[in-house]
């Protein structure tokens, strides 16, 4: 009775056991199925545009990002969807009429309209700005020609709510951020008027942390950089002395490795650039005669070689510029008048064309620039 009992149980248990692992395979083939449609629906260029508009561009790049069978398919319509779908730009701190500023306005691209935002906690000039995970991070600058402070503050535009980060490292002004792997690389800049740097450090959004990286060759304030294919590029500045820079260096954050490329064609310090379409672009600046320049400078990275240059509307320094699909925005500087700027622009780097802006509402100098998707 006992046996009996025994092997009824096992078959029991057999026939369960049986019955969930079928369930669990159809479960698995539905999975499948719907995995494999998916896949296919959105290889489907006009789908993927539809759910890319509906969804944001950052969404759509984080399906680039997480996912090599369902990301294909918006990898190859990704540019026709930053191109069709404007960003906003941001302008952060800055000198207007000599009076540092908190401000930051936000240039709403769907709108053709500016718009002010909270303040930063720290009034700035001189400062770096740059945009990861929908966020706006400052850092860095000087309030009234004083010496330079390590604040660094980002901004979440969905609460308009500033929150302090960890401060820097090393204190600086006019210093250059750029963004490669999801992290922020802040470089060179100076303490005090003598006192140039090479330091380079890098911050993590998601662990909130601060870590140094090797020097650059070339210790510089004034410079600018841009963040492309994975790599830092550093262009211009000046030396300790005031002498004017055309050099071009670019950091491997993979190899922790600094490479010296060919030089720009013209010197030049306080300069803004950003990437677009595979190009870094130099945007103004004063060249080795203090004259405010009126060309972009265009490096291909794949190449490494410097592209003729591209006209802009007007001579201009110290301005803010970030750039976002096939567009480039700059806003603010100054010319050779030496008067803060309120004028703004957009580039189609795939034409050269130019498109005036609406002015900002305050005219400014040495602001910082930033895009973020909505």
């Amino acid at each position: 009775m006992e046996l009996s009992l025994a092997r009824g149980i096992l078959d029991h248990c057999l026939n369960e056991s049986s019955e969930q692992a079928a369930a669990e395979i159809r479960g698995c083939r539905k999975g499948e199925l719907v995995t494999e449609l998916a896949a296919e629906v959105l290889q489907i260029a006009q789908v993927v545009s539809l759910v890319g508009s509906m969804a944001g561009i950052a969404t759509a790049r984080r399906l680039c990002a997480v996912s090599q069978l369902h990301g294909g398919g918006a990898r190859r319509v990704l540019d026709s969807l930053t191109t069709g779908v404007l960003p906003d730009f941001y302008v952060c701190g800055g000198q207007a009429e000599r009076m540092t500023l908190a401000a930051i306005d936000r240039y709403v691209a769907a709108r053709d309209c500016w718009e002010a935002l909270p303040p930063m906690p720290t009034a700035r000039s001189f400062c770096t700005a740059a945009a990861v995970g929908g966020h706006v991070y400052v850092f860095g600058g000087e309030r009234d020609q004083r010496s330079a402070f390590a604040a660094a503050e980002c901004l979440d535009p969905a609460t308009g709510q500033w929150e302090r980060l960890p401060p820097m490292p090393t204190p600086r002004a006019g210093c250059a951020a750029a963004v490669a792997g999801g992290k922020i690389y802040v470089c060179g800049g100076l303490v005090v008027t003598s006192q140039v740097l090479g330091d380079v450090e890098c911050f993590c959004p998601k662990s909130r942390r601060w870590q140094r990286v090797p020097p650059m060759p070339t210790p510089r304030c004034g410079c600018t950089a841009a963040g492309c294919d994975g790599r830092v590029y550093v262009l211009g500045g000046q030396l300790y002395d005031g002498t004017v820079l055309a050099t071009a260096e670019c950091y491997d954050p993979v190899t922790r490795s600094w490479d010296t490329l060919s030089p720009m064609p013209a010197p030049r310090s306080g300069c803004s650039a950003a990437s677009a379409m595979g190009i870094v672009h130099v945007v103004g600046g004063l060249g080795s005669n203090g004259l405010a320049i009126s060309f972009v400078d265009r490096l291909n990275v794949a190449s490494c070689q410097w592209q003729s240059a591209v006209d802009m509307p007007g001579a201009r320094a110290g301005c803010a510029v970030a750039a976002a699909g096939s567009f480039l925005f700059a806003a603010a500087g100054f010319g050779d008048d030496r008067l803060d700027s309120d004028k703004a622009g957009r580039l189609d780097v795939t034409s050269g064309e130019w498109m005036q802006l609406p002015g900002l509402p305050v005219p400014r100098r040495l602001c910082a620039g930033a895009i973020v998707w909505r």
